[in-house]
């Protein structure tokens, strides 16, 4: 072991580029800083040029207000900025940038050119390689500033070790341009690499300018695009998100800008989660750009050298927010499921040449050159529920026929049976209907339990103990729990009582308490709605179980009653094959 070397200042360049290691850490990072800088000038236009993955050259042109020619020597110094000068300016930012690093640390680390010309002034340069500051001279662009960072961390080869090869660095330039722009429509980018242009976002709306941004994703759906805004005491939000017949697997699009800076807020997400959460069936996500406006005051950026993340002292209040304008705003359409068409299949014999050759995109080829006829599954977006409300309005008629017209005999639907011990096959008119009876059951009991009012003291009361979290979350929200029915008391420590509970719950007590030892975080909404969900899931009828004839066809007529046929855990259960479909899928028309 190495005895520890008496204390010392570093030296000054070692100093800097430990400095510009925490800011710059690869060539996205520089565009990064770039970009903030440019769109701070008040820029309109900006142009950036990627070379050898920005490895060899990293150009940004703007036409904002430019830098003034005595300011450029101040450019690439430690600390040095227009943004803020006093402590009181870091809580009442209005740009993106503020540190006064951002220069400095790619200074620090490659040769840097900045060109300006700044209101009436000429156009000047000056240049700082590696540190090193040499003289400003004449000569520029004729408007704003053009920025070249050439050979990035050539002096510092351990650095290059970690980075990628040039086209996924040119990937990653190209999605930090892409974080910028969504925040910025009114701002046009074009982004080359080399002498190619490969991205082009014209100024436009913030709703186009996601679809622009996004135009190369198959997944998204233009026409299920929607925009959303609230606003409260001292923050506003905005969100371009999809309906629920448009989703992910994954989270990676839902992006969350705090005054339009990307940062990353899992709570927030979590809200956008939480928000979608009925409507879509578990693991899917939607995608949805958060746009969090609040006052300077209750937002610090100042805690990560790339401002990444951000302390918000009113979190609490706008991830409620979210959740709420999430629900309110968003239209629950209903996915259906469609059968593919599908090509006749064609026998290897002499008449098979009269076969007209089906259209190319009909075609899937098999094994041996073949047209698989096998039926396909899809999900037909966007989806159209217009026939679920026909049929509610064909059984509403049946129960209550007009007396002011001839009452004729309304089309009811007829119950065909049950298939695979969980879908109950429904026929009516030209389409079947078939209806998972787990959901669909899950459904109209976790309805009833939020209108249950009814409340029965237990003979016994049940015990239970709890660890701490849930403990201390009980002895602030057992007033919530007994608004609903459940009188909790705590008769020691670590250990609870339930006194009361609704009466239609009674089957499902234990299920009950388990929930309520399981519960250590999450607000009443919340709390709400997974309990409902818990009890209706553990009471419905299961996969599998046996289903008579009149249970079925009472079931179905409440599915019918739903306004929208969605389980609590946000799963559509009614899906419909036209006769149309079928027939085409077996090749009887075309």
């Amino acid at each position: 072991m190495d005895i520890p070397k008496r204390i010392q200042v570093l030296d000054p360049l070692v100093a800097q580029r430990i400095a510009a290691g925490e800011v710059i850490d690869r060539p996205s990072s520089v565009v990064r800083e770039l970009l903030d800088n440019a769109i701070d000038a008040g820029s309109t236009e900006i142009t950036i040029q990627i070379v050898e993955g920005g490895l060899e050259r990293i150009t940004v042109i703007d036409n904002g207000v430019g830098i003034a020619r005595e300011d450029l020597p101040l450019c690439c110094r430690s600390h040095a900025t227009s943004k803020v000068s006093t402590l009181e300016d870091l809580y009442a930012l209005h740009t993106l940038g503020f540190r006064g690093e951002a220069l400095y640390s790619i200074a620090a680390s490659a040769k840097v050119t900045i060109a300006s010309k700044h209101e009436e002034t000429l156009a000047s340069t000056v240049v700082v390689d590696n540190g090193m500051e040499g003289e400003i001279v004449a000569g520029g662009p004729d408007r704003g500033t053009r920025v070249d960072v050439e050979h990035l961390f050539a002096s510092i080869p351990a650095r290059r070790l970690f980075l990628k090869r040039p086209s996924t660095e040119f990937t990653m330039c190209k999605n930090m341009v892409v974080e910028k722009a969504i925040a910025f429509p009114e701002i046009s980018f074009r982004l080359h690499d080399e002498n190619r242009l490969r991205l082009d976002l014209p100024a436009t709306t913030a709703k186009q300018r996601l679809l622009d941004a996004l135009s190369q994703d198959k997944h998204l759906v233009p026409s299920e695009v929607t925009e959303l805004s609230d606003e409260a005491s001292r923050f506003s939000l905005r969100a371009i998100a999809t309906t629920p017949a448009c989703y992910r697997t994954d989270r990676s699009h839902i992006k969350i800008y705090v005054n339009r800076r990307p940062i990353e807020e899992y709570a927030l997400v979590q809200a956008v989660s939480y928000g979608y959460q009925e409507m879509l069936p578990g693991g899917a996500f939607p995608y949805c750009y958060l746009f969090v406006d609040v006052d300077p005051e209750l937002v610090d950026f100042n805690i990560h050298p790339a401002k990444r993340e951000a302390k918000l002292r009113n979190k609490a209040e706008i991830h409620h927010q979210v959740v709420v304008m999430i629900r309110q705003q968003i239209s629950k359409s209903i996915p259906r499921l469609s059968l593919a068409t599908s090509v006749p299949f064609q026998p290897d014999f002499p008449d098979a040449a009269q076969v007209a050759e089906p259209a190319p995109h009909h075609r899937k080829a098999g094994t041996h050159g073949h047209t698989d006829s096998t039926l396909q599954s899809t999900y037909e977006r966007p989806s159209d529920d217009s026939w679920f409300h026909r049929a509610r309005e064909i059984l509403a008629k049946k129960e209550h026929p007009s007396t002011k017209e001839p009452v004729q005999e309304q089309e009811e639907f007829a119950y065909i049976g049950q298939v695979f011990d969980l879908f109950l096959i429904v026929r009516k008119g030209e389409s079947l209907y078939m209806i998972d009876q787990h959901a669909a059951h899950e459904r109209i009991l976790y309805d009833r339990l939020r209108s249950e009012k009814s409340i029965q003291r237990l003979i016994v009361p049940l015990s239970f103990d709890v660890e701490r979290s849930v403990d201390e979350f009980l002895q602030d929200r057992a007033p919530w729990y007994a608004a609903y029915g459940l009188d909790l008391r705590r008769v020691a420590d670590l250990s609870w009582e339930l006194d009361t509970i609704p009466a239609s719950w009674k089957s499902v007590e234990r299920e009950v308490v388990t929930f309520i030892s399981s519960q250590s975080a999450g607000d009443m909404d919340e709390l709400e709605k997974r309990l409902y969900a818990t009890i209706a899931c553990h009471a419905a009828i299961k996969d599998g179980d046996a289903v008579d004839r009149t249970t079925a066809q009472e079931l179905i007529r409440k599915v019918f009653a739903l306004e929208h046929p969605v389980c609590p855990h946000g799963r559509t259960f009614v899906v419909e094959i036209t006769k149309d479909q079928l027939f085409r899928a077996v090749g009887r028309i075309m």
